[in-house]
């Protein structure tokens, strides 16, 4: 028996999953300090690991090299700072303060992406049908199409590799670079040409089944609950605090690399406060996957 712990955000109605993640994706974006920027990473991180698992820390685990590159990069560009590390090209500085901007910048990246794995494994096809399907069908037909290209994508890949390989076309490593671009092209004509036939194949399937000649039904009717209505109450008090904080200048929307000189700077009591919603906000995901497994193991060990 599988454990149902990571689809306890599933069980919430879709509209508090997509306002939890909005809300998450937003602050994340809008609140560019460095504290705030690291918890958010490691709050997506920790819901992407309770929702799939060991599958997640690939992911996470990729992530880290465009987050080495951003900060890498961002000090070429940009030059602000008074600690210089080193000077390059025609006497360039190259600042400690642009670096951590770059870093901060990376994590942000992220961590966007994190939350929107974590969003694309909770929020489902179904989900969104029932989110938008009324209001925006064309748009909602095409977001579906969209979360299923990737996996799509890569479940005919695996298939076309394997075919190759039972026909001996894939039987060792290519010896020229010229084979390795054969190869390729190869899978990526049959990617294309799949495409291109289960996108007729799906228009066909819509127009028979009437789609755009009348107000569209979801397979299932969701409504709200207790639990929906607690995660609720919970989440609107934990980003008024955060709201309250922002508004009173605790936290700095913005940072530029001469904010980096004061990040060592004890923080006041009221960012300190703010912080702590701001990660109670965050990690709310991840606490009712890892309650829902709790719950899970002692139901075994009941039996």
């Amino acid at each position: 028996m599988e454990s149902p712990s990571n689809n306890f955000l599933a069980l919430l109605h879709p509209a508090v999953t997509l306002g939890f993640f909005a809300c998450a994706l937003g602050l994340t974006v809008l609140v560019a300090a460095p504290a705030f920027v690291a918890l958010s990473f490691g709050a997506a991180a920790c819901c992407l690991i309770t929702v799939r698992g060991r599958r997640a820390w690939g992911l996470i685990g990729g992530l880290v090299p465009l987050v080495v590159l951003v900060a890498a990069m961002n000090p070429l560009f940009n030059t602000e700072g008074a600690t210089v590390l080193f000077a390059y090209g025609d006497g360039r500085p190259y600042t400690a303060e642009a670096l951590i901007l770059g870093i901060a910048m990376g994590a942000t990246l992220a961590a966007a992406l994190l939350w929107f794995a974590s969003l694309n494994a909770v929020l489902t096809s179904d989900k969104a049908t029932f989110l938008f399907g009324s209001a925006a069908p064309a748009l909602t037909t095409v977001l579906t199409l969209v979360m299923r290209l990737v996996p799509g994508y890569g479940r005919r890949a695996t298939e076309v590799f394997r075919a190759r390989r039972a026909l001996g076309r894939d039987a060792g490593e290519p010896e020229s670079l010229a084979e390795k671009v054969r190869a390729g092209a190869t899978v990526l004509g049959a990617l294309t040409g799949w495409a291109l036939d289960h996108g007729v194949v799906t228009a066909d399937s819509m127009a028979a089944r009437g789609f755009g000649s009348g107000k569209r039904t979801s397979y299932r009717s969701y409504r709200f609950t207790g639990r929906d209505d607690a995660v609720v109450a919970v989440a609107v008090v934990l980003l008024m605090a955060i709201g309250a904080g922002v508004l009173a200048g605790a936290v700095p929307l913005g940072y530029t690399p001469a904010d980096a000189i004061a990040a060592g700077v004890a923080p006041s009591p009221l960012a300190v406060g703010v912080l702590v919603a701001y990660g109670a906000f965050l990690l709310l995901p991840a606490a009712l996957n890892l309650g829902g497994e709790v719950r899970w193991r002692c139901s075994l060990s009941n039996i």
